[in-house]
């Protein structure tokens, strides 16, 4: 019982000897809150008296509804918190635009411009009244006029197809900034203006496809019928040049031939020649012979040479009792056939 009775009191002391200090954070706490408040809400309407306006921008002041004529430029500016700070964009911009653009002959042609342009710094306070913002003064003055003269200008087509043309283009980009030029009254600078694209009626175009179309099937059979003449004349003179070789092969031919019955026909000169020599030759020397024996005797040797070579053969041999001379023979194989 003693032991719990220590412990109770030495708890009892530590409590005594803390409790000044948790008083102490306890306090702190909420006194730090509200100095972070107090310096927030200072940076706050400290903040209110400066403003920043960025690079290429003005800003036109309004107070309690009244525009005021002075504009802020570039860097911090100190206000009055009341007013109310309106930007206004004054560096070079490009505004897209696409429309139908009718010609003469009642054709929708689509255009596709891109209009540079910038907003005059100095009527920013003019703008801001009798307009509004930056991209109301876009769409209040710059669009409506942008798409009139452009339907203007195409009324003066008279074909869409026309519209292709580079000089019809340099002409509508003339007119478009000379009609534009206007809007400098109204705080816009039009500095340049430029056709993207133009996209002609699909009646037209089908129409351009098809004589595309025509033209490459034309220029596709003059190719090919180009191709058929070379092709025709590399035959013609690959059957000349064949008809040439045979020609020169004939006429080889033919002189070889030529060559060779002369060769020929110089051999049976030649032949009958020397038979002839040796006719005569023969002549001669019966001629001789019969003068030196008498023609009795040339007949009778003429007759002993034939029946010499007679003997050789099996041959029936017919004589003619009052004569030497043998009479013409019949063959025995002949006969016994």
């Amino acid at each position: 019982m003693s032991t719990d009775a220590d412990f109770n009191q030495s708890e009892a002391v530590v409590e005594k000897k803390a409790g000044p200090s948790k008083k102490v954070k306890r306090n702190l706490v909420p006194m730090g809150i509200g100095a972070v408040v107090v310096l927030l809400v200072a940076f706050f309407f400290i903040t209110r008296f400066f403003t920043t306006i960025p690079a290429g921008h003005v800003g036109v002041g309004t107070l309690f509804g009244k525009v005021q004529t002075s504009i802020y430029t570039e860097g911090i500016h100190i206000i009055n918190p009341l007013v109310k700070i309106t930007l206004f964009d004054a560096r070079q911009k490009t505004h897209k635009e696409s429309m139908g653009v009718p010609s003469s002959d009642q054709l929708i042609t689509r255009f596709d411009l891109s209009i540079q342009y910038r907003l005059i710094k100095e009527q920013a306070p003019v703008m801001l009244k009798e307009t509004g913002t930056p991209r109301e003064v876009i769409e209040v003055h710059m669009m409506p006029l942008l798409r009139s003269q452009m339907r203007e200008i195409g009324k003066s087509v008279p074909r869409a197809e026309n519209f292709y043309e580079q000089a019809v283009q340099q002409r509508i980009q003339e007119e478009l900034l000379s009609g534009l030029s206007s809007l400098a009254k109204k705080g816009i600078k039009i500095e340049k203006l430029l056709i993207r694209e133009v996209t002609l009626p699909s009646i037209i175009t089908d129409a351009v496809m098809r004589k595309k179309e025509a033209a490459q099937a034309a220029e596709k059979a003059k190719e090919e019928l180009k191709k058929f003449k070379v092709d025709q004349e590399r035959k013609e003179a690959q059957a000349e040049a064949e008809k040439r070789a045979e020609l020169i092969q004939a006429n080889k031919k033919k002189e070889v031939m030529l060559i060779g019955a002369n060769a020929q026909l110089e051999a049976a000169r030649i032949e009958a020649k020397a038979i002839l020599v040796r006719a005569e030759a023969e002549a001669e020397a019966k001629r001789k012979i019969i003068d030196a024996i008498t023609l009795e005797g040339y007949l009778k040797l003429e007759s002993m040479n034939v029946l010499k070579e007679l003997q050789e053969g099996n041959h029936l041999i017919i004589l003619d009792p009052n004569t030497t001379s043998p009479l013409p023979f019949l063959n025995l194989d002949k006969i016994r056939k």
